[in-house]
């Protein structure tokens, strides 16, 4: 049964809260969505002594009205699934059996699934906010954390943080050349990964953040170049894993001497990154970059034939690249077909009426769960342009007063170990909502 109330003050979207047998989650809109859950089972009394009542009343508070807390455990879990992150904070501090419901290991897994996509935005203030992937409301934008140093004025100093990467919840920023920080902005926790130069390297460039299925551990793989003398013959170039909780980095294989060195943020498929046209090889040899994160092993492939400034993106879960041509203005997008073969295929053309837009090398991602929306947008641009490829439409043109960074961001609960370790001494404190 579901009714509709109206209460005299607005809550969040999401806010619960609970009164006998309702269960009252606010619709973010003045009102409330209010659930009735079945009554619990009454049972005959029995002669118990006030200090065991006050134990069950506190393990088991159905003890003292019911309603909600009769609910057997996959009824919670369904429930606290729908919630917003902070609200089920709230909910693990009600009772012990709703403490063990939300902490629990595959419940985490379930809500962390459930939370809608954000793009991540960097503010003018220098502060990282993240706006619904869906609607690009620039009014729903909210405040995830502020990694910049600042002065007591709040001026920001000159070694500004450097967001790098956003995976599962889990954001990387880049304090100094060498230090790299990882932090979930929900549970408001933070650490270093291993410090990498200036022992053994000189200078280090982030090439990609990713889970690593078999250990579980998330890893930043890096490239980083040290030397004796000024002359090139005399550096010495390798790439290095920063695994989360490790003291130290790993180092893998020789990496290439090319320079300038520099990586733009690479696509994962599947156990494979992909880096299309920005990577130390590219003006070389015009090829992509993969690297195997199952066997550590790198390889240069083809890209989309005709297409070597295409940027990469998963869609409808296969590798694509797409190509946004300015004379004429046209949207091409390839896919992968055969990973070992290096066969692409044409999957859509369109043609797209003229931009307003700045030209130069785009960035994609998809910004609709079934794959036919894409956001398409220019480095430090607040230029957006959304197409929707299956009617094969520009659906509109977008100015930001942010500027976005493509990088998706998507809630999460789950604990991890290495929060716990000691930080480094030098780790500068991040900030996070009040």
């Amino acid at each position: 049964m579901e009714t509709s109330i109206k209460p005299t003050l607005a809550f969040q979207e999401g806010a619960t809260f609970v009164f006998g047998s309702w269960v009252c989650i606010a619709d973010g809109a003045g009102g409330f969505r209010r659930h009735l859950t079945p009554a619990p089972e009454k049972k005959a009394p029995r002669p118990t002594s006030s200090t065991q009542t006050q134990k069950e009343s506190d393990s088991n508070p159905s003890a003292s009205g019911g309603g909600i807390h009769a609910l057997c455990d996959d009824a919670l879990v369904d429930i606290f699934a729908r919630l917003p992150s902070e609200s089920v904070l709230r909910c693990r501090v009600v009772c012990k059996s709703w403490r063990r419901v939300t902490t629990d290991g595959s419940f985490l897994a379930a809500h962390a699934a459930r939370r809608p996509r954000e793009m991540i935005v960097f503010t003018p203030s220098l502060t990282v906010s993240a706006v619904p992937l869906t609607t690009l409301d620039p009014a729903r934008r909210r405040f995830l954390c502020d990694p910049t140093e600042r002065n007591q004025n709040g001026t920001a100093t000159w070694s500004t943080t450097r967001l790098l990467f956003s995976l599962h919840g889990l954001l990387v920023f880049e304090q100094r050349p060498d230090l790299y920080v990882v932090c979930n902005p929900v549970t408001r926790q933070w650490t270093n990964l291993p410090v990498l130069a200036p022992d053994p390297c000189f200078t280090t460039f982030p090439c990609g953040f990713y889970f690593h299925g078999l250990s579980g551990e998330y890893r930043l793989l890096c490239h980083g170049f040290y030397f004796h003398g000024l002359s090139e013959s005399e550096w010495k170039d390798y790439y290095y894993v920063l695994a989360a909780g490790a003291t130290r980095p790993r180092r893998l294989s020789r990496a290439p001497a090319d320079r300038p060195v520099g990586y733009q943020q690479p696509v994962a498929h599947g156990e494979i990154l992909y880096w299309s046209y920005t990577h130390p090889q590219a003006g070389r040899t015009g090829k992509m970059l993969a690297f195997d994160t199952a066997s550590e092993t790198f390889r240069l492939m083809s890209g989309p034939p005709g297409a070597p400034m295409a940027a990469l993106l998963e869609l409808d879960g296969s590798l694509c690249a797409q190509n946004l041509l300015p004379c004429p203005t046209r949207l091409d997008i390839w896919v992968l077909q055969d990973h070992e073969a290096e066969r692409w295929t044409l999957r859509l053309r369109m043609e797209v009426p003229p931009l307003r837009s700045p030209c130069g090398v785009s960035t994609a991602i998809s910004a609709g769960g079934d794959g036919s929306i894409l956001l398409i947008g220019y480095p430090l641009s607040p230029v957006l342009l959304l197409f929707d490829i299956k009617r094969k439409k520009l659906v509109k043109e977008m100015h930001s007063r942010s500027a976005p960074l493509f990088m998706v961001f998507s809630e999460s609960l789950v604990s991890h170990a290495f929060f716990q370790l000691p930080r480094c001494p030098d780790l500068k404190p991040l900030k996070f909502p009040d």
